[in-house]
């Protein structure tokens, strides 16, 4: 009498009626496995997105407020965060997001923002990745009111010339 583990890899090697049940498995697992890298990696674009948006926004709406003389740098840096926190709702609902680091110099008039979320992962779990860290960073600045001339005329300015077949 054949012992019993042979008995399942009988019908298998005897014929191919059952070859079709190991590639659908096959290709079961390997399908679940790619939506679940396509879930990961759309939970970390969308807060790649949001975080970069938030920097960027919190920055420009701090650049802004650096401009009423009135405004001290605290409370330049807490419209900035509170910015940051309207831009990044959604970021919020795929991870955790760390509170933002304003900088603010009030001499070369530029803000710049930096902030940090983390992403828990699903099926890239299996392959030991947990959590993919997203850094996002942004500095708004206004330029010399000389520099603003300058590149406005070098745009406006023609390129076609008199006598040429074109630009």
């Amino acid at each position: 009498m054949p012992k019993r583990r042979t008995l399942a890899v009988l019908p298998f090697a005897r014929d191919e009626r059952y070859s079709a049940i190991v590639l659908f498995v096959a290709m079961t697992a390997a399908l679940v496995l790619a939506a679940g890298a396509a879930v990961d990696y759309a939970r970390v674009a969308n807060m790649r997105d949001g975080i970069e948006l938030g920097v960027r926004s919190a920055s420009e709406v701090a650049l802004g407020a650096l401009g009423n003389r009135r405004l001290s740098d605290d409370q330049i840096r807490t419209i900035g965060v509170s910015q940051f926190d309207k831009s990044t709702v959604f970021a919020r609902q795929v991870g955790t997001i760390g509170t933002p680091t304003v900088i603010i110099d009030r001499d070369a008039r530029s803000v710049a923002v930096q902030a940090e979320g983390t992403v828990a992962m699903t099926a890239s779990r299996l392959g030991g990745i947990n959590e993919i860290s997203v850094p996002a960073a942004y500095t708004a600045t206004t330029a010399p009111a000389e520099n603003v001339g300058a590149v406005a005329a070098e745009i406006v300015r023609p390129r076609w010339r008199a006598g040429s077949d074109g630009w």
